[in-house]
């Protein structure tokens, strides 16, 4: 009898040791490091999943999850590649050191790296800029002695000289993954301001900043293509919703069409101006008197003046091809599986409108495909996405409401983890666009 007492207590005293289970370890940072490295080395796929389900967070823990994150990006981005050391322009100086970017699948890229004036305490603004064709010392050349004398300073440049004159375009998938590390270092780089970065070029440099633009404009406060003209398909407006652009073209500029595009694009903003109210900010001008030459000193005094918004409640997304390539990710949504677009077939894009009210909670998406002209469209039928989520967006304190083709997808709780700002950095590579919480969904 006694023992059978003394079993009870021992099983008693066991199971009550066993009540408070273990903490669960967080990520140590050199899983994190790895993940970041990898993710960084394989540009050409989609970001892959964090290696475990992380460490669940508290709203309080955000902001310090967040940095410990960031400073892990950093390190895993600056033991791979950096950028030089922005020389300082100045009216003396007469010669600019050329750097020059290995590429992927191309040759060398030769660029301009400078500043102006003294670095503000919020960073420079960055511009890229890109030159025209012709030959390329030449026009690489001009576009330095036009980017001195623009007035916008304080500011850095970074002026890329075309890799291959066989290849003349900005937008090549080559000079794309230039761009991605282009913002991706800039970002870490502690000069630049990542809420204002703005693309512009002149002549084939216009169509590229145009198209540039519209593909990666949840990255920039701006564009400003000058002495171009992209048909819409190439650009599509919808993208700029939350940008700022400036178009200058000469109204005499009909190589092209140059100057009937121009005034297309400048008709379908102020149409959109018109329907969002809000949003589409832009000024397009025909240069009276001027043909493919023209007052190129406007556009970075208009663009410098706008900020980006990197987590806006409304945005529109046309997730379109550019040389066979479709972006991962747009601002705060991911592609997790791919919606099978193909360049070349007729409804070879898909149209995303996304509104987030976080004075209910809820957020409202509707996709569709969609040909070029944007005059077919057809159900999605295939594919995965996440929306990301941050406490400017919704309050995640409470439950979050989907709604998809008019239905309720998803109303509870978001759970927030470390994981999850780790996966929005190896896909945005954004200091403002750390998120710690994301609701998937089957299309």
């Amino acid at each position: 009898m006694k023992f059978n007492k003394y079993l009870l207590l021992l099983a008693f005293f066991a199971g009550n040791w066993q009540v408070s289970p273990a903490k669960k370890a967080a990520p140590s940072d050199s899983v994190t490091l790895s993940y970041f490295k990898k993710n960084i080395e394989q540009y050409e796929k989609s970001v892959m999943g964090y290696p475990g389900q992380g460490t669940p967070l508290k709203i309080s823990q955000l902001d310090q999850s967040a940095k410990r994150i960031w400073a892990l990006w950093k390190k895993a981005n600056t033991d791979l590649s950096e950028l030089p050391e922005p020389i300082m322009a100045k009216p003396e100086l007469k010669a600019y050191p050329v750097h020059q970017w290995q590429m992927k699948a191309e040759d060398p890229m030769p660029f301009y790296y400078f500043s102006k004036e003294d670095q503000p305490s919020t960073g420079y603004p960055l511009f890229l800029n890109l030159h025209g064709s012709g030959p390329k010392i030449a026009e690489f050349n001009a576009t330095i002695g036009w980017s001195l004398r623009y007035k916008d300073a304080p500011a850095i440049y970074f002026i890329p000289q075309i890799p291959n004159e066989r290849r003349y375009r900005w937008w090549f998938k080559p000079e794309q993954y230039a761009w991605e590390k282009l913002f991706r270092l800039a970002m870490i780089s502690g000069k630049v301001d990542a809420n204002k970065i703005y693309v512009m070029g002149i002549s084939e440099g216009g169509y590229g900043s145009q198209r540039l633009g519209a593909f990666y404009a949840d990255y920039l406060a701006g564009a400003g293509p000058m002495a171009g003209g992209e048909p819409l398909r190439n650009a599509p407006v919808l993208n700029y919703r939350n940008i700022a652009f400036s178009f200058q073209t000469g109204e005499n500029d009909n190589g092209f069409g140059r100057n009937k595009l121009t005034n297309r694009a400048k008709v379908v903003f102020d149409s959109l101006q018109r329907v969002y109210k809000t949003g589409f900010t832009h000024k397009i001008e025909l240069q009276a008197g001027k043909g493919h030459g023209i007052d190129y000193t406007k556009t970075t005094p208009y663009l410098i003046q706008h900020v980006r918004n990197p987590q806006p409640a409304a945005l529109s997304w046309v997730l379109f091809p550019m040389d066979g390539r479709y972006r991962n990710g747009f601002y705060n949504i991911s592609i997790d599986k791919a919606l099978g677009l193909k360049e070349g077939e007729e409804l070879d894009r898909a149209v995303f409108d996304i509104q987030m009210d976080k004075s209910n909670n809820t957020i409202n998406l509707e996709v569709k495909l969609q040909d070029g002209e944007g005059l077919k469209s057809a159900a999605v039928k295939q594919g995965e996405i996440s929306i990301f989520l941050s406490p400017k967006l919704m309050d995640l304190s409470k439950k979050v409401k989907l709604m998809y083709k008019g239905k309720v997808v998803f109303n509870a709780k978001v759970k927030l983890s470390d994981a999850v700002l780790a996966e929005s950095c190896a896909l945005f590579g954004d200091p403002e666009r750390l998120f710690p919480a994301k609701i998937k969904l089957i299309l």
